[in-house]
């Protein structure tokens, strides 16, 4: 069975002169947890967050891809 977990790390604040630049209000760093069949995956990742609330993966990896949303 695989399941994830997130941790949420640090988070930055975009200046809101530079949102509309950036496209979204803050960026945050993620650590995920896989956990595939016992084997245990770790690594982090930076998200953005869109204005609307939305969180998503910026570049991602071979486990979470790239705009990867998450809740």
């Amino acid at each position: 069975m695989k399941t994830i977990t997130t941790i949420k790390l640090n988070k930055v604040a975009v200046p809101v002169q530079h949102q509309k630049e950036e496209g979204c209000v803050a960026f945050q760093l993620v650590k995920f947890t896989i956990n595939f069949f016992d084997k245990v995956i770790e690594f982090t990742e930076d998200t953005k967050i869109l204005g609307n609330g939305k969180q998503i993966v910026i570049n991602g990896n071979g486990y979470i891809k790239q705009g990867f949303e998450l809740n």
